[in-house]
């Protein structure tokens, strides 16, 4: 059976990939680049996409909870939660990032589309490592803003349940 971290892990995990593909989903229809950008996209794409988004959230969770989870809010512990949420997002940003360009260069290698030349390859780590940096930032940025929604969302279900039980 699994371990009430382990669970706490998964569930907040899934709820801020499912969150956070959401805002995507809306900005791109909004945006009206959705038709753009789901027009070169399948189905098994698309659901190894996110999986592999999923599996990195469910790895960084797991670290940044380590310690005692969102529990650790009711010690005063929202800074070292806030600086693991920060670090957990820049891995998955970067992971993401850094993940997604190795596996559609894998692809292309596979498929023909790219010529196996080793006088690209500099240029390739140089592209790939400056915008991992960059997913790095922007990942742990958007860790922090999740920290916060998860601790409310904490907050509220914790009052919740005290309601409900009383």
């Amino acid at each position: 059976m699994a371990s009430v971290e382990t669970l706490e892990a998964w569930t907040v995990a899934t709820f801020n990939v499912v969150a956070l593909g959401l805002v995507g989903v809306v900005a791109g229809h909004v945006s009206g680049e959705m038709a753009n950008l789901l027009r070169g996209l399948n189905t098994l794409e698309g659901v190894l996409v996110f999986g592999y988004l999923w599996v990195l959230a469910l790895v960084a969770t797991r670290w940044a909870f380590a310690d005692g989870g969102l529990e650790r809010v009711q010690t005063g512990e929202l800074r070292s939660l806030v600086v693991r949420g920060f670090l957990a997002g820049g891995f998955i940003g970067g992971g993401f990032l850094v993940g997604g360009a190795i596996a559609g260069a894998l692809v292309n290698v596979v498929a023909g589309a790219w010529a196996v030349r080793l006088e690209g390859l500099p240029s390739f780590v140089f592209i790939v490592s400056a915008a991992g940096g960059i997913a790095v930032v922007v990942g742990g940025v958007v860790g922090v803003v999740f920290v916060f929604v998860d601790v409310v969302l904490y907050r509220v279900s914790q009052y919740v349940a005290s309601r409900t039980t009383t």
